[in-house]
């Protein structure tokens, strides 16, 4: 199958449907847990009544700096859980939950570094907009390439990472995640607006809310597996064609 946004796609349902039965408790407890927990946070965040955008920044700034330990912490279950589900594929080999798990925990330290490497090429690019896409584009393959060969080390992932997103490659893995991304989104918005309907139909009523929330977070967290999965795809869709 061919590196497009099509073929990416195409195997990445070829993916879930071979490991549903693991991938489905992996990506709840690690992916809809915390996003619940993210939204329950985000809802404490006090939005000023005037909207004055130094005001709304100071907000922001405050929120964050008051709630960086449980942010950091859920950004980390995150990352953790899309190793996990790089490894259930890449390394999976017949394993248990647990026993991926496992592996994800002994492996993860390195893991969490290339993601502070890639995240900072990402931040550095963010100064123009094509800069932050490519870093994006072309680091986004460091992890499953770890996942899929640890001992090679982290120079070797980011090496294989930026050859297997080489040319097309890398605006079709871009492609992939925009629509992943903003079909997941849509999907939120829509049913957000339909319980928010709800709940001004009903009074405002906190059941309606709490419905709301685990939806937000089951979307989200599906959203978030998806996004590793297709990574997993098109990793396995980058290795280098063997010649005849």
């Amino acid at each position: 199958m061919s590196f497009t946004s099509r073929g990416i796609l195409i195997d990445a349902g070829t993916l879930w449907r071979a490991e549903r039965e693991l991938l489905v408790p992996l990506a709840g407890l690690f992916f809809v847990v915390p996003m619940l927990a993210a939204i329950l946070l985000i809802a404490t965040l006090d939005v000023p009544a005037t909207p004055d955008p130094e005001k709304m920044r100071e907000a922001l700034m405050a929120f964050y700096w008051a709630n960086a330990l449980p942010i950091f912490a859920i950004n980390l279950v995150f990352d953790f859980g899309t190793f996990a589900v790089f490894n259930l594929y890449l390394q999976g080999g017949g394993r248990t939950l647990g026993e991926v798990l496992v592996l994800t925990l002994r492996r993860f330290p390195v893991f969490f570094v290339i993601n502070v490497i890639a995240g900072l090429l990402f931040s550095f690019g963010l100064w123009l907009i094509l800069p932050a896409l490519f870093a994006l584009a072309r680091t986004w393959l460091a992890g499953p390439a770890y996942a899929a060969a640890p001992e090679r080390g982290i120079v070797d992932a980011f090496r294989q990472g930026w050859r297997r997103s080489a040319g097309f490659s890398g605006l079709a893995l871009l492609a992939v995640g925009t629509m992943i991304f903003f079909f997941g989104l849509g999907v939120i918005i829509i049913a957000s607006g339909i319980l928010g309907t709800l709940a001004g139909l009903v009074g405002g009523s906190q059941a309606v809310a709490i419905v709301s929330y685990l939806t937000t977070a089951l979307l989200g967290g599906a959203v978030w597996a998806a996004l590793a999965v297709a990574r997993v795809a098109a990793y396995r869709l980058g290795a280098p064609k063997q010649g005849i």
